[in-house]
């Protein structure tokens, strides 16, 4: 019986897809890592492994009672979304300011902060992450790291995973602003599956899930 339960543990884990390493190093270098692992296609997965992301660092940022902080990120990104679908050919790419922040390849020395996330899908459908990373100054390198692992997303990704992607942000934006908010438990996952779904939501019907 013990064997089967322990099984059963196994098998609802979830199956293992990716790690996202995100590494700080002296004079502000940052470098954005994503190790697949067992991906059929890891430019589709990216969409949902950068929204699952994304979801967690606003939900740490309110933890830590940095909600002006993530408001300020949801804001910027609104504005980075209108910047890559403004036209009708293919998406921009633009650079995103970071700051005192430069992207960089691994310098060959220890890293000064890391976050690291590791991405699994289920067998019946659905997503889960892991996520952890070292204490302090998280109002400025959560939001750091994120825009890091977006701009190797905004140079990498082939045009139509760039598109899912930023429609993929501004719907999650779209949840958070009628359903639930970035805070929430709850958002850390039904908002990403609304963000990859094509359910509509009109404000003026708009009800809070329960």
């Amino acid at each position: 019986m013990f064997k089967r339960l322990l099984d059963r543990f196994r098998q609802d884990r979830g199956l293992h897809k990716a790690t996202v390493q995100v590494d700080f190093f002296p004079g502000n270098q940052v470098t954005p890592q994503i190790l697949w692992l067992s991906s059929a296609s890891p430019e589709a997965d990216t969409v949902p492994l950068i929204l699952l992301v994304y979801a967690r660092i606003l939900y740490e940022l309110a933890e830590l009672n940095e909600g002006r902080v993530a408001r300020e990120l949801i804001r910027f990104l609104d504005q980075v979304c209108d910047r890559v679908l403004d036209s009708d050919g293919p998406p921009r790419r633009p650079r995103l300011p970071m700051g005192q922040l430069t992207l960089g390849t691994d310098p060959g020395q220890p890293a000064t902060k890391s976050y690291q996330a590791e991405f699994y899908e289920f067998a019946a459908g659905g997503f889960r992450l892991d996520f952890k990373g070292s204490i302090g100054k998280e109002g400025f390198y959560l939001p750091g790291a994120f825009l890091a692992l977006l701009q190797s997303c905004l140079d990498r990704l082939p045009d139509d995973a760039l598109r899912r992607l930023t429609r993929g942000i501004e719907r999650l934006h779209l949840y958070y602003r009628y359903r639930r908010d970035f805070w929430e438990g709850g958002a850390l996952t039904s908002g990403p599956i609304f963000a990859l779904g094509t359910e509509e939501i009109h404000p003026e019907n708009a009800t809070p899930e329960v």
